[in-house]
């Protein structure tokens, strides 16, 4: 049962993001990564480390945003 609930799921997954245009940015991935000295840069320069620490501050400003309508919301209504 679970095993048919999960098959469900990826297959109702796959379809959504089919719908979703494929990334622009694809190619332009494909050709850093063939850079040899990609993993050498990334050692003087943490790009990974940026790349959570900054979306780890753009979701809590969203969740900062969402929480504030949210709020807005609730006190029109009472």
């Amino acid at each position: 049962m679970i095993e048919y609930m999960k098959e469900l799921l990826d297959k109702f997954l796959s379809a959504l993001l089919s719908l979703f245009p494929v990334s622009p940015f694809l190619p332009v991935i494909r050709e850093l990564s063939a850079l040899p000295y990609l993993g050498y840069i990334n050692w003087f320069v943490p790009v990974g480390t940026f790349v959570k620490i900054g979306s780890l501050w753009i979701s809590a400003i969203l969740a900062y945003y969402a929480w504030s309508v949210i709020a807005r919301w609730v006190k029109l209504l009472s």
